[in-house]
């Protein structure tokens, strides 16, 4: 198998990466707010243990698509930035940070849902540090987003839309996670929402525009006519 195709069933992963996101969602079920009493915290996890455990095994798959993502998009970038890797560094190690976190914060979750009947009084530490680690991990995700937005941008590799979509999505996700840090109010889960399901749009946008691009020459020339920055070949038509 040549390069194009693995870098093609890299792209593959985002894919996989956003349905399995969507699956995990639905069989966790909608979270207690963050002024939930140890009593509400408990009765979800006990009514929904399988679906937070299922979750785990399932989340972790998805960020083992979106790593194999995360190579092509690395390869991608560097074709934007002329060979450089600087945003590419960026974005994946934003990547890592986000995706680190978001694991924990499941596992965190998990064992929740295995020792519920241990947990008691203290189930609304337990549940807020799981939260506060998912949405820390959303400034990784913000760093990932904006990198890989300007690196696209800047090449001409990305629609405008795209980029607008990714701004708005880190600044969902940074809000949620002060939200998340200084109060108990159900704004910063919405925010966290929005955030995520923007940065799942973009996802799916990227990986469109990395699908398109990937069969073409992976070279990269300057823009000689203007002070324009370089373009991708790819897009050069």
């Amino acid at each position: 198998m040549n390069d194009v195709r693995w870098e093609r069933l890299g792209v593959l992963g985002g894919v996989v990466f956003v349905v399995l996101d969507l699956v995990v969602a639905g069989v966790g079920g909608e979270p207690p707010g963050g002024a939930a009493s140890a009593q509400e915290i408990s009765a979800y996890f006990v009514d929904h243990a399988a679906g937070l455990e299922a979750g785990l095994w399932l989340f972790g798959i998805a960020a083992v698509a979106l790593m194999w993502w995360s190579g092509s998009l690395w390869r991608w970038m560097v074709r934007a930035e002329g060979g450089a890797a600087r945003l590419a560094a960026v974005s994946i190690v934003g990547l890592a940070l986000a995706g680190a976190l978001s694991l924990t914060a499941s596992a965190v979750w998990a064992a929740m849902a295995l020792h519920i009947s241990d947990v008691g009084a203290s189930a609304p530490f337990v549940y807020s540090l799981g939260a506060l680690m998912l949405a820390a991990s959303g400034f990784g995700v913000a760093t990932h987003v904006l990198a890989a937005s300007i690196a696209g941008a800047r090449a001409r590799a990305l629609p405008a839309w795209t980029v607008g979509c990714a701004v708005l999505s880190a600044a969902a996700f940074i809000v949620s996670g002060v939200l998340t840090a200084t109060t108990t109010s159900e704004v910063a889960k919405s925010t966290g929402l929005v955030g995520f399901v923007l940065w799942c749009v973009w996802i799916l946008a990227t990986s469109f525009r990395m699908w398109r691009d990937s069969p073409r020459l992976p070279l990269i020339v300057p823009d000689t006519a203007s002070a324009a920055p370089t373009r991708l070949v790819a897009d050069a038509r």
